[in-house]
């Protein structure tokens, strides 16, 4: 009998050291039917767990394993029945709980549907247990796939030792019982000392079997956990360890009993093993680390390491007890995702929302050591195009160019970043805390970098010479605002592309101001679109021998601070935003209107290249034709020299369609754009507008003179009529009248008016 009670505290030692972190229960001895506590027993197991009522299969509780495993809340569980997971017939259902019930079976194998409609094969190992008094089945439950035990019947992980070490209990103090009354009635009943003594002597027996069932099935848990368990000693030496530790060190567990962790590690200087396993925790300590280990056999991992002292109920160390959790794949995964949310995948460089986590740590520290840091962006020039002409391929290569060339030409502490299609950044860091030197020393390495972006490329057989603009912000110790910093290179960037291919811009306050001006009359364009705000002037053209009134119509924007202000102050934003389209709409089918009411009026409309390349642009004319019913020869569309090289294809063919519906065509500002012969050759252009710039020279200026008689002469041969802009003098008026130019317009006659001026409400 003192054998199996040593046995015994040697068995509740171990457990204790095994399941400390899964909240068991402690052991309590009593004399009657055990009771098992749930909330430390129950739902600290990593295992799932049930407590089922046997008489109608309603399930009483489930851990938190079991929700995890199967997907259901502790609420939703407490609402459904054993069938409402095992996918069994309900007779054999019944019937199995009752071979359960009675104890004649314990294993089973389960069809068993979890939340999201999938069916698992699980293994169960169930028993009949007494709680609050009545009957109850406690299931401990595992997918059948998650095992690794060969054919061996699924171990209950938290098996109910507290039953085990209460009946052992039990048992013993009834020993003691019958042991003490043997005593007292030895020397009356010779006869009831031997029936004792044989009935203590049966019960030791039954009591070593039991607990050596109990040792089986707690190791076949054990062995179950795919977490490395190991126990210590306090004098070092490892007292036992499961299957997955084992496989870990790559030993059979027997051979790692009795071992020391440098026996086993040898020399290792892994960090991890070293806080973890080469140290000791105190009585009180728990140690919780995660880092890389290599194994034995040389294989690193990512684990993760808890580590505490198994202490008894009376205050006695047994030992402690490590659990290693693999968690390589699970780090992998969050690389993975840290990368696609931190870094850009074709460049691999760090993205926007990595550049501005780095930029707010750069001017902390700038802040603390007084220093002057810079920001660069640069924007890639044409990059549209080189998409277009060469295919994206080569502009992903372009790309991946570029943030080589940046990464290895910048200094150490320097940072560089993606930040959109063909935009990066640079942090120049570390510049000192003069301004005047700081920003000559970013000026020079700025300048550095731009040469380096723009050294020719040879990409796939195909030679670029990149271009970029760049804009920097010198940012000073006391910044505190991430996006405001780069709010402002980007502004000075901007402002580089407005001066034209490979510009670099230093950001100054006015940009700012810039930048208030050009929201200010964005908003006012489109406040404008919906309240009626714009305005069309008009200007006479001088049209010798023409019937009618001709008129050009100019828009203007009635500004609610402003006034009426020009196209000058705001075309150039409604191309950029895209309002130019809706704009040009609202002109188009105004004039078309003052053309219906006003039966003598020709009117010259100017088009943008961008409503001009719509592809409904000429369905959306048929249909205002359609709607105002006048003479289509009346009204004029007046386009740019752009037009010619945006797209030749789609704008001959848009124009040839537009002839078709009998609408005159125009080039206005002439001379000034992409003039070439065999673009007027192939338009069917009805006129041409030679640029003010041309004739405010002549008579006078012998340059503009003989151009202007050229575009005259050349326009005639190819049957197109001229307007001639910005006339200003008498003198101007005779010279054209004599080379033939036919038709005048400028301040000589009229500036523009409100058509309101020249035209019946």
């Amino acid at each position: 009998m003192r054998k199996a009670q040593r046995y015994e505290r040697r068995l509740a030692g171990v457990f204790l050291a095994v399941f400390m972190f899964m909240a068991v229960a402690t052991a309590q001895l009593r004399a009657q039917v055990p009771l098992i506590r749930l909330p430390d027993f129950f739902e600290g197991s990593p295992v799932a767990m049930l407590l089922i009522e046997p008489a109608d299969g309603k399930i009483l509780a489930a851990n938190h394993a079991a929700q995890s495993l199967y997907g259901w809340t502790s609420t939703e569980f407490r609402e459904l029945f054993v069938h409402d997971l095992n996918q069994m017939s309900e007779d054999k259902i019944k019937r199995q709980m009752e071979n359960a019930r009675d104890g004649e079976q314990r294993y089973f194998l389960f069809p068993h549907r979890f939340k999201d409609g999938s069916i698992h094969t699980v293994r169960i190992f169930s028993w009949p247990i007494i709680f609050q008094q009545k009957t109850r089945l406690f299931s401990v439950i595992a997918e059948a796939e998650n095992l690794h035990m060969g054919d061996e019947p699924l171990a209950a992980y938290s098996s109910n030792l507290e039953d085990a070490v209460r009946q052992t209990s039990a048992e013993l103090k009834a020993t003691d019982g019958l042991l003490n009354l043997t005593l007292i009635s030895a020397i009356a009943v010779l006869l009831s000392i031997v029936i004792i003594l044989a009935i203590v002597l049966i019960r030791g027996r039954k009591l070593v079997r039991a607990l050596g069932r109990q040792h089986l099935l707690l190791r076949v848990v054990i062995d179950a956990i795919p977490d490395q368990i190991y126990f210590k000693r306090p004098d070092g030496t490892l007292e036992a360890c499961n299957q997955a530790a084992a496989e870990f060190v790559g030993m059979p567990a027997e051979l790692i009993v009795g071992k020391t962790d440098r026996e086993i590690f040898g020399k290792s200087t892994d960090a991890l093993l070293m806080q973890q396993v080469f140290s000791d925790v105190n009585n009180q300590g728990k140690l919780i680390n995660q880092g890389e280990v290599t194994n034995p056999a040389g294989r690193k991992y990512t684990l993760e390491m808890i580590k505490a002292p198994v202490i008894d109920a009376r205050g006695e160390r047994l030992g402690s007890v490590s659990v290693w959790r693999d968690v390589t794949e699970r780090r992998r995964t969050e690389a993975r995702i840290e990368a696609l949310a931190y870094y850009d995948p074709l460049t691999k460089l760090a993205n926007r929302a990595k550049a501005q986590e780095v930029l707010l740590g750069f001017l902390a520290t700038h802040r603390v050591n007084r220093q002057h840091m810079a920001i660069a962006i640069f924007d890639l020039d044409s990059f549209a195009a080189v998409n277009s002409i060469f295919g994206h391929n080569i502009g992903d290569a372009l790309l991946k160019t570029t943030s080589r060339r940046l990464s290895d030409n910048i200094d150490a502490g320097s940072f560089t970043a993606r930040l959109s299609s063909d935009e990066f950044v640079v942090f120049l860091t570390a510049l000192g805390g003069e301004e005047d030197k700081a920003r000559a020393a970013a000026h020079a390495k700025i300048e550095d970098l731009h040469a380096c972006l723009s050294r020719q490329a040879f990409i796939n057989g195909n030679q670029l010479t990149p271009s970029a603009s760049a804009g920097a912000v010198l940012v000073s110790p006391s910044s505190e605002g991430a996006d405001e910093e780069l709010r402002r290179a980007d502004l000075a960037m901007h402002n580089a592309k407005s001066r034209g291919r490979g510009s670099i811009t230093w950001f100054h306050a006015e940009m700012v101001e810039d930048l208030v001006a050009r929201f200010d009359v964005e908003t006012a364009l489109e406040k404008a679109l919906q309240n009626g705000g714009l305005r069309l002037f008009l200007q006479p053209k001088i049209i010798e021998g023409a019937p009618g009134r001709h008129f050009e119509a100019l828009l203007r924007l009635d500004h609610p601070e402003r006034g009426i202000i020009g196209p000058g102050s705001f075309i150039h934003v409604a191309e950029a935003t895209g309002l130019i389209v809706p704009i040009g709409a609202w002109v188009l089918e105004e004039a078309c209107r003052m053309l219906a009411r006003n039966p003598d009026l020709h009117l010259a409309v100017n088009v943008s290249v961008r409503q001009f390349l719509r592809e409904k642009f000429v369905d959306d004319l048929a249909l205002l034709l359609d709607q105002y019913q006048f003479e289509p020869e009346r009204l004029t569309l007046e386009m740019t020299e752009s037009l010619m090289i945006a797209n030749f294809d789609l704008a001959l063919s848009q124009l040839r369609k537009i002839r078709a519906l009998n609408i005159r065509l125009s080039i206005d500002d002439f001379g000034t754009g992409y003039s070439a012969l065999v673009y007027l050759k192939q338009f069917p252009l009805n006129e041409l507008k030679i640029d003010k710039t041309f004739i405010a020279g002549v008579p006078h200026d012998s340059s503009d003179t003989s151009l202007v008689e050229l575009i005259i002469t050349m326009a005639h041969h190819l049957g197109i009529s001229i307007i001639a802009e910005g006339v200003e003098t008498r003198e101007q008026e005779a010279w054209l009248r004599n080379q033939g130019c036919e038709g005048l317009q400028g301040f000589l006659f009229s500036p523009p008016q409100p058509a309101s001026y020249y035209l019946n409400p």
